[in-house]
């Protein structure tokens, strides 16, 4: 992924104690809502034995290098950032880009938008009108 994020690139991003990887799942659009350019991500948390988890979307080591045991892709976290917070937040060292997603594994991620009852309402009007190609 360049410094600008594009569809199907990842970021690893600080979350609570922890990095996450987060799959880049749109390129970049204007959202009114936001009066700026933005993409929707949705991150990876590791599956925790006894914790219920969202099992729309489960990742294994295979899936993609930075993931090392099972996943699953946490739509209820989903959410559109702004482009030009993640390009600072990556200058500054604070986000690192990590490999791109390969094909399979991101139209897996993406169909899970419309399975997961976990979605919120104005993240899957952003992935509707921008994600589905």
């Amino acid at each position: 992924m360049s410094q600008v994020p594009t569809r199907q690139g990842t970021i690893l991003i600080p979350s609570y104690s922890k990095h996450h990887l987060h799959f880049v799942c749109s390129d970049p659009e204007f959202y009114p809502n936001k009066g700026k350019e933005c993409v929707l991500l949705v991150n990876i948390s590791s599956i925790k034995p006894d914790t219920p988890y969202d099992n729309t979307c489960v990742l294994e080591m295979n899936d993609h290098p930075f993931i090392v045991k099972p996943s699953f892709v946490y739509y209820k976290m989903a959410e559109l950032y702004s482009v030009a917070g993640i390009q600072q937040q990556v200058l500054e060292g604070n986000y690192s880009v990590k490999e791109d997603c390969n094909d399979l594994v991101f139209n897996r991620i993406l169909n899970g938008f419309t399975v997961s009852e976990d979605v919120k309402r104005k993240v899957l009007k952003f992935y509707q009108k921008h994600c589905q190609k």
